[in-house]
């Protein structure tokens, strides 16, 4: 994975946690915090180890961690040096998550080497969006899933986000908004 989420991850611990928190977590998981440069391309047992890391500091689970974290990539590239970059989502959470893909693709550009995940909505209605996820990394579903609830928090909806896996393999996120 790429430098700029690690540096999110950093600014998401030292935000809730502080300076002490981050110090232990470099240090538990034998990392440098100078070494995490915004677009170069770090393994991604890396950014596994930085999680779950933090979130035996945190005294937290792996899958909340991961959750908390999307939820937090969410608000944090709004508002920070990707918001250009986030502008090419839309308007509503819909057209968010229909344009997915577009701004993977025009990172692909800045980033050829990423690997970036794809997404399908398979169904939609004004009271839930059925979303395929499509990804050569296992075990980032609770980080996609507290992804998704940053964006309905972005566009100020209520619900929830569940995920299953479909008897096929399919990574499905099922977006239930509050009537």
């Amino acid at each position: 994975m790429f430098g700029m989420i690690h540096r999110s991850a950093r600014d998401m611990v030292l935000a809730q946690f502080g300076q002490q928190a981050w110090d232990e977590i470099l240090k538990r998981a034998e990392l440098d915090d100078t070494s995490f440069v915004s677009g170069e391309s770090y393994p991604d047992e890396v950014t596994f180890k930085l999680i779950t890391t933090a979130a035996e500091v945190a005294n937290l689970s792996v899958d909340d961690t991961l959750h908390a974290f999307g939820e937090h990539w969410v608000a944090a590239a709004w508002g920070g040096p990707y918001a250009t970059v986030m502008t090419v989502l839309g308007r509503s959470l819909g057209e968010s998550l229909a344009n997915l893909d577009r701004m993977h693709a025009s990172i692909q550009i800045a980033m050829p080497d990423a690997d970036l995940p794809q997404f399908a909505i398979l169904a939609e209605d004004e009271h839930r969006i059925e979303i395929e996820y499509i990804s050569n990394r296992a075990g980032l579903e609770n980080f996609v899933r507290g992804l998704f609830r940053g964006l309905m928090d972005r566009f100020g909806i209520k619900g929830e986000v569940v995920y299953a896996q479909a008897p096929d393999g399919a990574r499905i996120f099922t977006i239930l908004m509050a009537q």
